[in-house]
């Protein structure tokens, strides 16, 4: 591979892991991907999967944590006869004001839409992996968390690699 290749391969591992980022969503790394010149097909699939990967790490990890969780709360039950080691995950109002505003945002979405709006919405209004956490934290189906949340960032991946093109072709940007 020669120098050009391999400089491609470079670029677009930038993109992944700028996208793999937190708080750098793919609303930021397609767009200037494309702006600087590399193709939208591309920028768009190696954003998704920089920015999916992680999404579904954190679901793994946090299946794994509850099941250890509930093993560790079992066996020191059946140590202990008061239920204290159980943790009431209900939510008061006071703990719905100790979320900062995009908490606040992400769970006012999920309230009004469930987990497809938040997962359609959350790269737009909170980013993805805080509506990501907003739902875990919500015990929604760890099984559903993972497939909107991925349908949800192909879908603006897509989209943003489209209005990419197009948007910067209009301006002149792109030869």
């Amino acid at each position: 591979m020669g120098l050009i290749g391999e400089e491609l391969v470079w670029e677009y591992f930038v993109v992944f892991i700028l996208a793999a980022t937190p708080w750098i969503e793919i609303l930021v790394v397609i767009p200037m991907a494309v702006a600087y010149g590399l193709h939208p097909l591309g920028a768009s699939l190696f954003a998704f999967i920089g920015n999916a990967l992680p999404v579904l790490g954190v679901v793994l990890a946090y299946r794994k944590w509850i099941f250890w969780r509930k093993r560790k709360i079992s066996s020191s039950l059946s140590h202990s006869f008061s239920h204290e080691n159980n943790y009431d995950y209900s939510s008061s109002e006071d703990d719905k004001n100790k979320f900062s505003k995009a908490k606040r945002r992400a769970r006012n979405i999920f309230d009004r839409y469930g987990l497809p709006g938040l997962a359609l919405l959350g790269p737009l209004l909170t980013g993805i992996y805080l509506a990501l956490l907003v739902a875990l934290a919500l015990k929604c189906s760890l099984r559903s968390t993972a497939i909107w949340m991925t349908v949800s960032l192909a879908l603006w991946a897509t989209c943003l690699g489209i209005a990419s093109f197009y948007g910067l072709s209009l301006m002149g940007w792109l030869e």
